[in-house]
């Protein structure tokens, strides 16, 4: 079997997972499933496709491959459940990104994958990197959008989003190094990306908000700092680059707030 034939069978492997965790997803919208222990279930079905996807993973590639996918899983259905009344086409449309995402999510994992087991870099990091970043940001949004649906008031809050800030920027950062373990800069790097998305949390909770804009504010936050901190660690970051990051955060919050 050649190269190419490998590929192709690969990719056909990431189709037939996307499409039966998607399956899943649509399954777990019916009101007979709305029940915390059938929520559970497409986040755990996806950590095992992911493996199925992946191949066999050990050490630390069992949370740095499987994190995103299992946050992507389980901030999608926690939004279904939470927001039931989506019209049937916003639901299928919701379906349908879902599936393309997840595809490409496995892409990109599977380019890291490619490069533990080579030893070596491979050109399709510079597209896989980024793929990281923007689903790290989509992953903060689904989730903080569920942390203040559940209204856990302002001490539990501030615990959740620290941890999800953390959590997310310690994987993401994985991902310039791909060791066998995490560095000091790294848990460095999540620290303040943590502490950074709580202070946003905390002066957010002065303003009344809808709760999926504020969750897409505050993720687009967390998108600025992660983005800071990414350039740090690239090595080429410059008063414009954070000049950017904060106009971007600017206009985004006075566009909710506003309009």
């Amino acid at each position: 079997m050649n190269l190419f034939q490998v590929i192709q069978n690969k990719r056909l492997k990431f189709f037939v997972v996307s499409a039966s965790l998607t399956g899943l997803l649509v399954f777990l919208s019916f009101p007979s499933y709305q029940e915390l222990a059938w929520l559970l279930l497409l986040p755990v079905a996806t950590v095992l496709l992911t493996h199925f996807a992946l191949g066999r993973s050990s050490g630390i590639e069992v949370f740095t491959l499987h994190l995103l996918p299992m946050a992507l899983a389980l901030g999608a259905v926690f939004n279904q459940y939470s927001f039931p009344n989506f019209s049937s086409l916003v639901k299928i449309l919701i379906w349908f990104s879902f599936f393309f995402i997840f595809y490409t999510l496995l892409l990109a994992l599977n380019v890291f994958r490619v490069e533990r087991l080579k030893g070596e870099k491979i050109p399709l990091e510079k597209a896989a990197r980024p793929v990281v970043f923007l689903l790290s940001f989509l992953v903060a949004f689904l989730l903080l959008t569920v942390i203040y649906k559940f209204e856990l008031g302002v001490l539990l809050t501030a615990i959740f989003v620290f941890s999800l800030g953390f959590v997310l920027s310690l994987n993401f950062f994985w991902f310039f190094t791909l060791t066998d373990l995490f560095e000091r800069s790294h848990f460095l790097g999540a620290a303040a990306v943590g502490v950074g998305i709580v202070q946003i949390s905390l002066a957010f909770s002065f303003f009344p908000w809808k709760t999926h804009l504020r969750g897409l504010s505050e993720a687009v936050f967390f998108y600025a700092i992660l983005g800071v901190v990414r350039a740090y660690f690239e090595k080429h970051l410059k008063y414009a680059i954070v000049l950017e990051y904060i106009l971007l955060s600017l206009g985004v919050f006075l566009f909710v707030r506003f309009f």
